[in-house]
């Protein structure tokens, strides 16, 4: 008997029909909170990707701002180099430009005493040499007027 006992035991114990339509009703209860979950998900997903792009269109602009900053700085910095360079080539052209005014200034003397000899014909040397310039009874310069016409000799 004691054989018996134990193949009873370990035999499942009988199910009613209720029973198995309450473990079918829990089981489509389960897969209505599934269905349900993964409608949640998808919705978590969207709203994630959707605050997602916000964020990305935030930092797009951030960096476009931080860009900008820096290519502004960049431009500053070399418009002041362009600036001071600018001053600099003034400063030397004025320098030069003064040179030039200066030696126009001494050798004017020169360049009209050599100019009145070639007009009167007389042969000057080719000399770097600061030129005499004859006294003013010695030296007649003609002068004409506009259409041409010679005017009374006067003495230079």
């Amino acid at each position: 008997m004691a054989k018996e006992k134990t193949a009873t035991t370990n035999l499942p114990p009988p199910t009613s029909h209720s029973a198995v339509e309450a473990i079918v009703g829990a089981l489509a209860e389960l897969e209505t909170d599934i269905d349900g979950l993964y409608t949640r998900v998808d919705e978590m997903k969207k709203r994630i990707m959707a605050h997602s792009n916000e964020e990305i269109e935030k930092l797009k602009q951030q960096v476009i701002i931080m860009a900008n900053q820096e290519a502004k700085s960049i431009v500053d910095k070399a418009k002041a180099e362009a600036d001071a360079e600018s001053a600099e080539i003034t400063t030397q052209a004025e320098k030069s430009l003064a040179g030039i005014k200066k030696n126009i200034d001494s050798t004017f003397d020169r360049a009209v005493d050599s100019i009145v000899r070639t007009v009167l014909g007389e042969t000057a040397p080719a000399t770097t040499q600061k030129t005499v310039t004859k006294p003013a009874a010695q030296s007649r310069i003609k002068k004409y007027t506009a259409e041409g016409k010679a005017l009374l000799d006067q003495k230079l």
